[in-house]
This record gives C-alpha cells, sequence and structure tokens, in this order.
C-alpha cells in the first residue's frame, strides 16, 4: 500500500513541475498587446537589435527566426515613423533588468 501511495506522490510531482514550466514556456511565447506612447527609435543596432523606447518601457525589436519575423528593419522604420505618437505594441517575452533581456516587438499599429 505505501508504494502505490509513493507512486502517487511522485506523479504528481512530475505532473505539476510540467505544469508550471508549460506556464512559463506559455508566458514567453504568446504574444500580448501594450498601448503606449513611443518616445524614441532609432536606425542603429544596440548589440545586434534595435531599440524602441515608449511611455511604457524599453523593448527589442530583432529578427527571431523560430517565430519566422524577419522583419525587424520594417517595424523599426515603423517606429521612427510614428515616434512620439500613441501606438499598439504587440509583443512577446520578459523583460528582465539583470540579465538585459528586452520583450521583442512583433508588431506596431498607430492608434486612431
Amino acid at each position: 500500500m505505501a508504494d502505490w501511495s509513493t507512486k502517487r506522490k511522485v506523479t504528481a510531482i512530475l505532473i505539476a513541475i510540467c505544469v508550471v514550466v508549460a506556464m512559463a514556456l506559455y508566458s514567453y511565447f504568446i504574444s500580448d498587446t501594450v498601448r503606449t506612447r513611443i518616445t524614441d527609435a532609432q536606425m542603429t543596432k544596440v548589440d545586434g537589435r534595435f531599440m524602441i523606447a515608449t511611455e511604457y518601457r524599453p523593448f527589442a525589436n530583432y529578427d527571431a527566426k523560430y517565430r519566422l519575423k524577419v522583419n525587424s528593419g520594417t517595424i523599426q522604420n515603423e517606429a521612427i515613423r510614428l515616434k512620439g505618437r500613441e501606438v499598439m505594441i504587440k509583443k512577446y517575452g520578459w523583460r528582465l533588468p539583470l540579465l538585459s533581456m528586452y520583450e521583442n516587438v512583433v508588431s506596431i499599429k498607430e492608434v486612431k
């Protein structure tokens, strides 16, 4: 009887670990949208990435081949064009200042 109880606990722990990992991956890879105003954007790269400064927080803009995103130059040009205006930014990733990680911009659309 004790052997069955131990297997059940181990199974429950493994399932809990899988759920936590799945939630972490989901929060990183699934895009969400932010409404903010672009304060600065330039066509120069910082550490191989374009940067977009907003009132909300800074964002990185780089090509992510695993997401089939290869239009970072076009998105950066749009950010420069919309500087000072209110926009909807679709982004994914995490902002971790200790690791210098920024959320990656997927698209930018002006709010009318």
